[in-house]
């Protein structure tokens, strides 16, 4: 469905939308939000509020039997409703430090796909010497600005931008993938921009909503409980399409096969899969049980006997050697437990993962790769990517899990 591109700076609308499917009475009434006209999260369809954001929300509030309203403004005026205790919460955003000093961001629930759109041959070895255009308020301006990067142009609405490039006034501009293809679509047929305009990709951005720490405070069990839902609510908004794929593994797979090949992985392997083996379901039940507990407790015996073998050693050496590519490595043997692993992982059987049933249970390929999870702690986007080892017949012995940063692999792929 195409919809029309609306600048962010219009005349103040209300609008109440409230999670109408609820059984139970909410908790502590309406959580009061702000938002922005932003397509495709936020947009405005035959007089109401609609867009991905507005629905994911819609969800995630039936679901945990809570009402929300929300008043669409500009987005300064929103921040300053947050800041004041006008709102309780704001969407949608990405990370943002000016934020973070009153207000805690949810987890994503959607994920920007930015890139660099300039004239062919642009050097971007240097950004901060180029005329750099953004729109008012963005997150890509929020962003620029958080990086240090100076901005030349500031404008209203995404298509200015593009015509900015074109007159030459600036050299480039940051967008989301889907946003740009929307701009063009709705530009006259007659101007082809993809022609025109190169692209290269900077960086996922996660979004989410910000929710007042003062809302927080007063209901501190609100945010694990939002939180909880996003997964169901949110649908494929995460996933990496087709063409990244393609861009990922070929970044990785030269350096995967240079990893299989290596005997190191094959020898472990075969020593332990006759253990493996040899174990019932109710003892690897209790493995894994045994192996959750010493995650968070200073005794970990089984812990360290994994991560102090040779193998796990060798695992180590390539994650640092990947120069940020490769976040973590595990070994996984014939009956789905940890052989090697270069960090401490959070459980110890891996048979019940979709990697392990695509390669191992019910082989249709000789890799997988999942989709993109987001860390809150490192703030990066990470998708693991695994590998069938075989033997000299070609037998499946296990498998070989790394963890790859997808920024870092995509920026390597342009």
């Amino acid at each position: 469905m195409k919809f029309r591109l609306i600048s962010l700076f219009f005349t103040f609308i209300s609008v109440s939308v409230v999670a109408a499917e609820l059984a139970p009475a909410p908790s502590y009434g309406a959580v009061k939000l702000r938002t922005t006209i932003w397509p495709p999260y936020q947009m405005m369809l035959q007089g109401e509020l609609s867009g991905e954001s507005t629905e994911t929300l819609r969800c995630i509030f039936r679901d945990i039997n809570e009402s929300f309203s929300v008043q669409v403004m500009p987005w300064q005026r929103a921040i300053q409703d947050m800041k004041h205790s006008v709102a309780d919460g704001i969407f949608t955003t990405g990370p943002s430090p000016e934020l973070d000093e009153v207000a805690t961001m949810s987890a994503p629930f959607a994920l920007e796909k930015w890139y660099w759109y300039h004239a062919s041959g642009l050097d971007l070895s240097d950004v901060k010497t180029l005329r750099i255009g953004a729109v008012r308020s963005s997150n890509q301006a929020t962003w620029l600005d958080t990086e240090g990067i100076p901005v030349t142009e500031l404008v209203n609405e995404g298509m200015q931008l593009v015509r900015l490039v074109q007159a030459g006034r600036i050299d480039t501009f940051i967008a989301d993938s889907r946003y740009f293809e929307e701009l063009v679509s709705e530009a006259s047929a007659n101007s082809d921009f993809n022609s025109y305009l190169e692209r290269t990709f900077v960086r996922y951005m996660p979004l989410g909503v910000y929710f007042a720490d003062q809302f927080l405070e007063q209901h501190p069990e609100f945010i694990g409980r939002f939180n909880k839902q996003i997964s169901d609510c949110a649908g494929e908004t995460v996933a990496l399409n087709d063409l990244e794929r393609e861009n990922l593994l070929s970044v990785v797979s030269k350096r995967i096969r240079t990893i299989i090949d290596d005997n190191k992985l094959l020898t472990a392997l075969d020593d332990s899969n006759q253990m493996q083996k040899a174990l019932a379901a109710d003892v690897i039940d209790a493995l894994d049980v045994q192996w959750r507990h010493e995650v968070s407790a200073a005794e970990q015996p089984l812990i360290s006997e994994i991560i102090s073998r040779p193998t796990s050693a060798y695992l180590r050496s390539v994650k640092e050697l990947s120069n940020g590519l490769i976040t973590e490595a595990i070994l996984v043997g014939s009956a789905g437990l940890n052989v090697a692993q270069s960090d401490i992982t959070t459980d110890y059987y891996q048979a019940d993962e979709a990697a392990w049933k695509a390669l191992i249970s019910n082989p249709s390929s000789d890799y997988h790769i999942d989709g993109i999870r987001y860390d809150e702690s490192s703030r990066k986007f990470q998708v693991k990517v695994s590998w069938t080892i075989t033997d000299t017949l070609g037998r499946r012995k296990g498998i070989l899990i790394l963890g790859i940063d997808v920024e870092e692999a995509l920026r390597n792929s342009h």
